[in-house]
């Protein structure tokens, strides 16, 4: 055994070095070094040597709470505990036991006790932003005076960024537009100024105008006015036409253009007379006489030429400086030919976001506590990127994959910090935090190659992902800790096809929705393996799954299949709701999401940029604008609107699409 190799005086000299370098680190103090100098020197074997140098670095890099303190790293402690007093995080009384234990800390694990957590604490600026939201929010309507107190009392009692955050979640943050879903003065004014629309347009009688208004002051959120006005017909968008869109108008010459015509016509049909003339004249014995009437008639005809080429040219140019192929005069709009756009047909509220170069492959969305709607997206380059959807700028890139990044998926996690959880070919799961962009922990194996990525939260509150493989199997993690909580075996399931989606069921039991080349979507125990049920009714492969739950709290499943039918399925009763057949093409993804008014929605997509919207309710088509197309969807619901989020013309960038 290893442990049992008897030791010479080079292994000593080697421990002797490494205690020598924590004496002058201040990881030991001189009586603890002529300790430890006097086990290596009586070791006789290997595992004599290792009370000696076991919580100590061996200059091979090697770290762990485990290892004993050095003096610089205890240095820098205490002045981030000066630091934590200086801005707030650390109560004075607090601090003096603080610098005590850091003092009397030993290893690092004691250290980060003391100190791990100080980031998390609330900074006396962190307090002020905080009571300024609460305060702008009282000016702007969204919180009624009573309620401010009450918030900035708790404000000053917070403790830990996430009570801070939960106590102002509801607030738009900063002076950007407003993600709140609490109603400002502003909005109770638009809807006020709908309602007497409504009025005039014969649509409300004055009885219920008045009982809506009174409604609409009495309004907390944004949610309570769409629901106010639900019923009314939209106000008629004011007409908007590309700025610039190509015109094919009749070309308008300026007379030059018409004078160099003329003079090239006559150069070139003058030509065939002149020569008949010069021959006649040559055959008639007149050969002087021909002479000169051929070059007279040469020169006239060069200059003729050379005077309708410039005169040409520089009409030409004059006039598409002047207008490039739209009218010089202002022109009526009804007569101009590019108006004539059905505004119906035109989404001038699409937009897209960055590319990854080599492709786009994953996408998903997320709303932060603070009411920042966020998408995460995958790409061939082996790295994924987190966009703010507010202005679609980049966030940050999440690097660290080998391999492309096959999934992502996200969540907000029960302490209010955000994760996504990124999966790839290289046998790993990472989890990031999405508010620096930071890695949590150290990369998941799941023991096979990640196809697809889910995250859930269980009946209980514990965050989980779920990752699956098609031939491996099913392996499931806690988020917080990154365990491993169970798999389910290949052998539960015929093989997959793109659909898996990981559910609570109404009885609080964790399932994945998954399905074989036969069509049946079986619903996987996730803490047994085993099949709880089955939803029969596809004749071909599932391509995709979402789930939701209805306004009623009905938990419904969505499927769209090769059959070229989409089956609502419901959940409690484990039944079909509704089918939507007849459709011209297979749709390959789908996603479920909410309209500003509360109707539950699914929107569907296939390879033709054949997009389509339907209620959930019913199972009806609601009119669409969209054009989405291939086999990623996601989508998020705001206060205001509705994105959804698809492929877009390039295929390394996500298309961002405004639902309402």
């Amino acid at each position: 055994m290893t442990g049992e190799v008897r030791i010479g005086d080079q292994a000593r000299a080697a421990a002797t070095r490494t205690v020598d370098t924590a004496l002058r680190e201040g990881r030991l103090d001189l009586a603890e070094y002529e300790r430890r100098l006097a086990i290596i020197q009586a070791a006789k074997v290997r595992k004599d040597l290792t009370p000696a140098v076991a919580d100590l670095p061996d200059g091979s890099g090697r770290t762990g709470p485990g290892l004993r303190i050095a003096a610089a790293d205890r240095e820098r402690a205490l002045v981030q505990l000066a630091g934590a007093l200086t801005d707030g995080r650390l109560e004075a009384r607090a601090y003096a036991d603080a610098e005590e234990l850091v003092n009397r800390a030993v290893t690092y694990a004691d250290l980060d006790a003391v100190v791990g957590n100080l980031d998390a604490k609330v900074s006396h600026t962190e307090r002020d932003q905080a009571i300024a939201r609460i305060e702008a929010a009282v000016t702007g309507g969204r919180l009624e005076p009573g309620e401010q107190h009450d918030r900035v009392a708790a404000v000053r009692r917070a403790t830990t960024d996430a009570q801070l955050a939960a106590l102002v979640a509801d607030l738009p943050a900063g002076s950007g537009p407003a993600r709140s879903p609490r109603a400002s003065n502003a909005d109770r004014e638009a809807v006020a100024a709908q309602l007497h629309d409504a009025v005039e347009a014969g649509v409300l009688d004055l009885p219920e105008f008045d009982e809506r208004v009174r409604a609409v002051y009495a309004a907390r959120w944004r949610d309570e006015l769409s629901r106010l006005v639900a019923d009314l017909p939209r106000p008629a968008p004011p007409t908007a036409f590309p700025a610039a869109p190509p015109v094919d108008l009749p070309p308008r010459k300026p007379p030059s253009f018409e004078a160099g015509m003329t003079a090239a016509k006559v150069a070139g049909f003058g030509m065939f007379p002149m020569i008949g003339l010069v021959i006649v004249l040559g055959m008639a014995g007149l050969a002087a006489v021909a002479i000169v009437v051929g070059a007279v008639w040469a020169v006239v005809f060069t200059g003729l030429l050379v005077w309708a080429k410039r005169t040409t040219t520089a009409a030409i140019a004059a006039e598409s400086s002047s207008h490039v192929g739209y009218p010089v005069q202002p022109v009526p709009i009804e007569e101009a030919t590019w108006v004539d756009v059905d505004p119906a047909e035109w989404t001038p509220r699409t937009r897209t976001l960055g590319a990854h170069k080599g492709g786009l492959v994953a996408v998903t969305t997320l709303l932060l506590p603070d009411g920042t709607p966020l998408a995460i997206t995958g790409g061939r380059d082996n790295t994924a990127k987190v966009w703010d959807l507010t202005d679609d700028s980049l966030r940050h890139t999440l690097s660290g994959h080998t391999h492309d990044v096959q999934g992502v998926a996200a969540m907000v996690l029960p302490d209010d910090v955000p994760v996504a959880v990124t999966v790839s070919p290289d046998r790993t799961a990472r989890v990031w935090d999405l508010r620096d962009g930071s890695q949590r922990g150290a990369p998941v194996q799941p023991g096979f190659e990640p196809d697809e990525v889910k995250c859930l939260s269980l009946a209980d509150g514990t965050p989980v992902a779920v990752v699956h493989n098609v031939s491996e199997g099913i392996r499931w993690w806690d988020l917080r800790d990154n365990k491993m909580l169970g798999k389910v075996a290949d052998s539960a399931y015929d093989t997959f096809v793109d659909g898996m989606y990981a559910v609570v069921l109404p009885d609080g039991t964790p399932v994945a929705l998954a399905t074989g080349w036969e069509g049946p979507i079986k619903a996987l125990d996730l803490k047994t393996g085993k099949t709880r049920f089955e939803l029969l009714g596809h004749t071909h492969p599932v391509r995709a799954i979402d789930t939701t739950v209805l306004p009623d709290g009905t938990p419904v499943a969505v499927s769209v299949s090769g059959d070229k039918t989409i089956r609502v399925w419901d959940l409690r009763g484990r039944t079909l709701r509704h089918t939507v057949a007849g459709l011209l093409e297979t749709q390959h993804a789908v996603v479920c999401t909410t309209l500003p008014d509360g109707t539950p929605v699914a929107v569907t997509c296939d390879w033709d940029r054949n997009t389509a919207v339907w209620d959930l309710r019913d199972g009806s088509a609601l009119p669409s604008r969209l054009e989405l197309w291939g086999d990623l969807l996601s989508a998020i619901a705001l206060p205001d609107q509705t994105l959804v989020l698809g492929l877009s013309d390039d295929d390394g960038a996500a298309a961002v699409h405004s639902l309402t």
